[in-house]
């Protein structure tokens, strides 16, 4: 199966990667690019850093401030933000498995009492994860270190895809991604053909989103992690078929 990528270029590379791994054929096409945002990194102590994505802590990475952070417990959704921080030179890493919610309960787990957190986030968030931690009487410091600014025109690689989209299926591992190719392919006259392929989404929020806006045929990863995201496309290979995709368009 050809699969459409879209996240930024450097996790869109990781993964095409596991893409082959899998049988699969990437093509990749971007419609998200990651920038560098200079906000200050408020003074601590903080009890702990928090993380719901690597792009926060590989721009963290290259502030000075990350000197005297190094030294608190790192909190990160997943394996992947995980190896980040251990890139980033935290010591002591807990991994919360799933979502912003999923860190909300590690780190109510690891401090009952009232803490100060920072987290390094991006400047678009699904999830208030400040907003989860406070109402159980802790602070949390948010620091806005990166944004991703959306394609202006459709890349060519998606528009040759669906030139031929027998075969085809599209990964979403975002809202924002998920709006930003809908956006782009009807500006493009090709929202109908895009809709009649199939769609494997991170989250049933992003999944939602995508049936809304008329999509066909979306399946939703069992966990909001890229292994069950990519393992959604067994799902779609075995309830279609190159005709079917024919007829639906």
């Amino acid at each position: 199966m050809r699969v459409l990528v879209l996240r930024p270029e450097r996790a869109a590379r990781r993964t095409a990667d596991a893409l082959r791994g899998l049988g699969h054929t990437p093509v990749l096409a971007p419609v998200l690019a990651i920038t560098d945002l200079s906000n200050p990194i408020p003074d601590g102590p903080f009890d702990a850093v928090l993380a719901t994505s690597a792009n926060g802590l590989r721009k963290l990475a290259v502030r000075r401030e990350i000197e005297r952070l190094r030294s608190a417990p790192l909190i990160a959704v997943g394996d992947r933000t995980a190896e980040a921080g251990c890139e980033a030179g935290f010591v002591a890493v807990h991994v919360a498995e799933g979502d912003g919610r999923a860190l909300v309960a590690e780190a109510l787990r690891l401090f009952p009492s009232p803490a100060r957190f920072l987290h390094a986030a991006g400047a678009d968030r699904a999830f208030d994860l400040a907003g989860a931690l406070s109402f159980h009487g802790h602070r949390v410091d948010l620091v806005e270190l990166y944004k991703a600014e959306a394609a202006a025109t459709l890349p060519p690689a998606i528009a040759e895809a669906l030139a031929a989209p027998e075969d085809l299926a599209v990964l979403h591992h975002s809202g924002r991604i998920a709006e930003t190719f809908l956006a782009l392919v009807d500006g493009a006259g090709l929202g109908e053909v895009a809709r009649a392929v199939p769609h494997a989404a991170l989250a049933e929020r992003i999944a939602r989103a995508l049936r809304d806006a008329g999509c066909r045929r979306v399946e939703t990863a069992e966990r909001p992690d890229e292994q069950a995201l990519l393992k959604t496309l067994d799902r779609l290979d075995a309830n279609g078929s190159p005709s079917a995709f024919r007829r639906t368009k």
